[in-house]
């Protein structure tokens, strides 16, 4: 986990004082009931010019809040946003660095999942720890201990009312976690399918098996359609829990209320009434950051999992390549995609510099391949390659790359100018 939390580092200042603001609303946001109660139970003892002061100090009480709250918007806005972007560039960096073998076994739909809907996941659950984190915690706290100097007994049975509800979240916790995971994995599953037939649509027209890929692709829609029925069920059973249990507990507040309406004021039940309104809201904002902090705990294991992926192609320090006789030589080059069968086997050839060579063979046959080693997007199982006369692997990754070029016969353009293009955004010289 550590791996992606190296970036959170810059933004102390926003994680520390976002919370802190927001505290402070909160603060405001729990005195607010008691003095409101306050003056209903104390108005005809009030003269007009001090009712206009109450309302003057609780109108400065909600512009505090609402600045605090405002600050606090900002540092999230900052801190998420912030370690969104960098986040992305770091895990862009990390891709690149590995090997095509060590990336085919993720597939590119699901790294572009990652980089994209996880990362955002990341950045929503920062976002609610600097708005949210330390706020509705200390609402149900800070409610329930001026509900107890109201009224002791009514107290004890929201506590109790506030445990019930605690141990029904966390089951729901447990159960809509592990269908997030399965329910992830099952969405890069449906990734990589619909990119495969997208690039393999003349394939498929021409050898008529639309539809083979449309139940191929209908079975894993069915299968995340199955697991987000359940999830969503699991995780929306949240709210209506905290409404019934709260709902209920209103009502056995005012029942006790109503028996021993001597020993609370009017006042003083609006207020116990508008704290546990507030304890509702905030429950139910909890249970919200349930189902976030779920997604973004399963979100950080799927980034952390490709981040701690160590590149196992280990490069040389040359950084010239000085021409001589032989260009390019292959010697008893083995190589297999999979540790099942050698795709390539005892595979010899001598290009000599100035050579113009033709490989011929039929689709699949290894043409392709063969450029893929001699430029080393893969390594060989055995044998040696040697570009004019030095092991491949002495060279610098950036040496090979800028003096081994591909072109395929499949054209693949970016969304940017022909310019851009052709460049590949090097400067001309």
């Amino acid at each position: 986990m550590k791996e992606i939390l190296i970036n959170i580092k810059q933004y102390k200042k926003e994680l520390i004082f976002g919370p802190l603001f927001k505290l402070l609303e909160a603060i405001i946001e729990i005195s607010l009931p008691i003095i409101i109660a306050k003056i209903i139970d104390n108005n005809r003892n009030f003269t007009f010019n001090q009712i206009i002061l109450y309302m003057i100090g609780m109108l400065i009480f909600i512009l505090i809040g609402f600045g605090s709250a405002s600050i606090s918007q900002y540092f999230a806005a900052k801190a998420s946003k912030g370690y969104g972007a960098n986040l992305r560039k770091e895990f862009l960096k990390h891709i690149s660095l590995l090997s095509n073998k060590q990336l085919n076994k993720y597939g590119t739909s699901a790294l572009v999942n990652r980089i994209t809907n996880d990362i955002n996941n990341l950045e929503i659950a920062i976002s609610m720890f600097i708005r949210l984190v330390l706020r509705s915690p200390f609402i149900c706290i800070g409610s329930l201990i001026m509900i107890s100097i109201i009224n002791v007994r009514i107290a004890i049975t929201v506590a109790i009312s506030l445990i019930i509800l605690s141990i029904c979240i966390y089951i729901i916790f447990k159960i809509s976690s592990k269908l997030q995971e399965k329910l992830n994995i099952n969405i890069d599953k449906m990734l990589i399918r619909v990119k495969e037939d997208l690039v393999n649509i003349r394939l498929i027209r021409s050898v008529n098996s639309q539809e083979f890929e449309k139940c191929k692709f209908n079975e894993r829609n069915k299968e995340i359609y199955d697991i987000s029925l359940k999830y969503n069920f699991i995780s929306n059973l949240l709210t209506p829990s905290n409404i019934i249990i709260l709902n209920i507990l209103v009502v056995i507040i005012l029942y006790t209320s109503r028996i021993n309406i001597e020993h609370i004021s009017i006042g003083n039940l609006i207020a116990i009434i508008n704290y546990i309104s507030q304890m509702t809201n905030s429950v139910i904002v909890l249970s919200n950051l349930i189902i976030i902090y779920t997604k973004a705990f399963s979100s950080a294991n799927r980034i952390t999992d490709i981040m701690k992926i160590m590149p196992d192609m280990e490069y040389g320090k040359i950084d010239e390549i000085s021409t001589t006789q032989n260009a390019i030589i292959l010697k008893n080059v083995a190589f297999s995609y999979n540790k099942k069968s050698e795709f390539i086997k005892d595979f010899n050839i001598n290009i000599k510099t100035g050579e113009i060579i033709g490989i011929i063979g039929f689709t699949a046959s290894g043409k392709t391949t063969l450029l893929n080693l001699i430029t080393r997007n893969y390594d060989i199982n055995k044998g040696e390659i040697l570009i004019f006369d030095r092991n491949i692997t002495d060279y610098k990754k950036q040496t090979l790359k800028n003096n081994i070029k591909i072109i395929s016969q499949k054209k693949q353009f970016f969304t940017e100018t022909i310019n851009e293009n052709v460049s590949l955004r090097k400067k001309y010289k």
